[in-house]
């Protein structure tokens, strides 16, 4: 097979080639960073003879690392078995393996995966009398992971714990934590955290990797966080070679640690040091590229590149702005029908992306009206996120009886949903003991809780209360006059539960929060297509959106995901939703991160302009914002990015030149007066023609260049100029 060297630009070629000292490489989006790294560790297999097992590559997906071995077995079939090719967690576990007894742990030591320590979480909520409800289990593990990273201990993080959630958390981290040693496991931080302890500590386990390893490779380097980058450096000896592979463009995930001065410095940490910029792209179109780099090089924090392509110019950005969430949803789905209809385009072949997954609510119902399949990634769908089903749920029993259901049997399943959101102790005992006494009177449990006859003194009062508050609850919906009033019944919903005093508690509060925000979005909107719209008529419409049967189960769908989700993938279209100020760029965080998160906040503007291959569509809307309390405004991006690429300008701005040329020459002016001379003035015709001679009282006589409903565009002389003037304040001259 030709080995892959033949293959590569200069560019490329050169950083393949380079193995007698570090190497930096910035790999711009579609560049081809992968087949670099292939043919480098081709070149130094076959044509330097190194040894296979000396070589290490490290990459942060099991997919990359798959996609890599499957790539260099192609090339190499006898060596590539022994090409050190992995994940930075599956090194660690080697690592750890060979020298388990210098952490404490046995050489079989097991490894707890996401389900394995839900099953934990689970065995401590039950200690402490927790309900995922109460406290979220991803959240738990977070927060716990966040402690672990920070060096602290269980006892530790309890005695800086403040809040309720935060103490139970670290009550659960104890359990946790014990619960991994009696098992002798660890988790996935734990073999990032010990594999760096070891590492420093122990010199013997030290040199021993620094021995055997000559050439060591790391991919997306940009988002390696400190802890990785010391297992890296302290994995290389001194006479070793590292190669790094990352675009500081392409930095988005500081929230995760990861910090883009690590690539940004890497060349100070690691001397001689040679730096390779990969920066023709192999993806996408000379319109599209032109505008990314037009965007990111408004950053200062980054190394200056700016990509090219071989492609020709193609069709240009398409920018539009909508009146508000609903019709961008329906905007998109527009324009992904017309895609898939007028360029016979698959639906998997499109995504839409957005900056928070709460946006995808009005996107969605877009593409339920048109029936266009779909699926979200990284995220629930809209109506199936908790606090959307929480809010929905209290909606719910605000409602009135029906015919069908006087006794309001339905409300059971809100009630259950939402009695201990936020937590009031009512625990599972005592839910038995309502249910019990519901079933035994043949009625619902609001009404065992409005008059119990056989609860407990203790049960009934706080069951009571809850009551209580779902009859206060309906006499604020009784009192909203107006029915354009019906979304302020949200605020007072999480206002009067306490459930937004709870969001403000959670790290994810405000995310959540904004979903809910969403509702009243939501509601408003329905509010427009019917204006004598019912809660009841509402909940309803809710209900057949969240119908999992209405979905296409075919694997031909467009998707859906946050520009986060979006990385390393490519799509031929892609169109941008919300490109509004304050949600991209998001408030939230440049207020916390200033203008280092705004410089994120470009980068991941730019890490989704760079995944479409063909076409862009970029949106935004003016819709009120209840986040805000204020109308939408266009986002501060959009002044950055270019509407047209460089040589499209070029051309527009050639013909432009050219007309006026034309009508501007003295022969042509003068062709024009003799003619104008043999005619005589007339009313307009319906219609004119470019090049009719035209008079105007004030600024003589003109040729008309294009016609604009009432208005006509006209070319007076040198030193009139163009002018657009309504037809009623010009005559045309009649041949004599």
């Amino acid at each position: 097979m030709e080995p892959l060297l033949n293959s590569l630009n200069p560019n490329q070629k050169e950083a393949a080639l380079c193995t007698d000292e570090h190497v930096r490489i910035i790999a711009g989006a579609g560049s081809g960073k992968t087949r670099v790294l292939m043919a480098r560790i081709e070149y130094l297999l076959n044509d330097l003879g190194v040894y296979p097992s000396r070589i290490l590559a490290i990459t942060f997906t099991n997919k990359a690392a798959a996609e890599m071995r499957t790539r260099l077995q192609n090339q190499c079939p006898q060596d590539a078995k022994n090409v050190r090719i992995s994940t930075i967690h599956a090194l660690c576990v080697r690592i750890l393996r060979e020298d388990a007894s210098a952490v404490d742990y046995p050489k079989n030591f097991t490894i707890v995966d996401p389900d394995d320590q839900r099953t934990i979480l689970r065995k401590s909520y039950k200690l402490h009398n927790l309900s995922p409800k109460d406290l979220s289990p991803a959240k738990a593990l977070g927060q716990i992971s966040h402690w672990k990273y920070q060096g602290l201990a269980p006892d530790e993080a309890l005695q800086r714990a403040q809040g309720w959630e935060n103490v139970h958390i670290a009550l659960v981290f104890q359990d946790y934590y014990n619960a991994l040693k009696d098992m002798k496991a660890m988790d996935f931080d734990d073999l990032l955290l010990k594999t760096d302890m070891l590492l420093k500590t122990d010199r013997t386990v030290r040199e021993k990797w620094q021995n055997r390893l000559d050439y060591l490779h790391v991919d997306e380097f940009q988002d390696v966080d400190p802890i990785q980058y010391d297992i890296i450096k302290n994995l290389t000896r001194p006479d070793a070679i590292l190669c790094v592979v990352g675009d500081p463009d392409q930095t988005i995930y500081t929230w995760r640690n990861a910090s883009v001065d690590i690539i940004m410095n890497f060349e100070k940490d690691f001397q001689p040091c040679k730096t390779v910029i990969l920066d023709e792209n192999y993806r996408s179109t000379k319109t599209i590229l032109d505008a990314s780099n037009e965007l990111i090089s408004h950053n200062r924090n980054r190394v200056k590149k700016d990509l090219f392509t071989s492609k020709p110019d193609a069709d240009p950005i398409v920018f539009q702005e909508c009146m508000d969430d609903e019709a961008e949803g329906m905007r998109i789905a527009k324009l992904l029908e017309e895609e898939h209809r007028k360029h016979k385009l698959a639906w998997k072949d499109m995504a839409v992306l957005y900056r928070s997954n709460y946006q995808s609510r009005a996107i969605e119902k877009g593409l339920r009206l048109y029936q266009i399949p779909y699926r979200i990634i990284g995220g629930l769908r809209f109506y199936e996120r908790k606090e959307v089903k929480d809010i929905l749920a209290y909606l719910k029993l605000l409602t009135p009886p029906t015919e069908d259901d006087p006794s309001q049997k339905s409300l059971d399943l809100a009630v259950e949903r939402v009695i201990n959101v936020p937590r009031r102790g009512i625990g599972e005992k005592s839910l038995d003991d309502i249910r019990a006494e519901a079933s035994q009177r043949d009625v619902n449990m609001l009404e065992v809780m409005r008059n119990p006859q056989t609860l407990k003194p203790a049960t009934a009062k706080k069951a009571k209360k809850f009551v209580d508050l779902v009859d206060e609850l309906r006499e604020d919906l009784n009192n909203i006059e107006d029915v354009e009033d019906l979304p302020d019944l949200i605020d007072i919903i999480t206002d009067k539960t306490g459930y937004e005093a709870m969001l403000e508690k959670e790290e994810d509060g405000e995310t959540r929060a904004e979903n809910i925000q969403e509702i009243k979005n939501d509601i408003e909107a329905a509010l427009l297509d019917d204006e004598n719209l019912t809660l009841s008529d509402y909940l309803q419409q809710v209900t057949l959106l969240t119908e999992k049967s209405q979905m296409d189960d075919t694997q031909d769908l467009v998707t859906l995901m946050t520009v986060h989700a979006a990385k390393g993938t490519e799509y031929p279209v892609v169109m941008i939703s919300g490109l509004n100020e304050d949600v991209f760029p998001s408030r939230r965080a440049v207020d916390e991160g200033g203008n280092a998160a705004k410089e994120e906040e470009r980068r991941l503007l730019y890490v989704a302009m760079t995944r479409a291959k063909e076409r862009l569509y970029i949106l935004w809307n003016r819709g009120f914002s209840y986040q805000a309390g204020r109308d939408k405004l266009p986002s501060s991006f959009l002044m950055e990015i270019p509407e047209e690429s460089q040589s499209q300008k070029e051309e527009r701005e050639k013909k432009e030149q050219e007309t006026k040329n034309h009508f501007q020459n003295p022969d042509f002016l003068k062709e024009a007066r003799t003619l104008a001379a043999r005619r005589k003035k007339t009313k307009l015709p319906a219609k004119l023609r470019p090049g009719a001679i035209v008079d105007h009282a004030k600024f003589g006589q003109g040729v008309v260049l294009e016609e604009k409903g009432n208005v006509v565009v006209v070319q007076f002389d040198a030193a009139v100029g163009k002018k657009s003037i309504m037809k009623s304040y010009l005559t045309l001259a009649k041949q004599e």
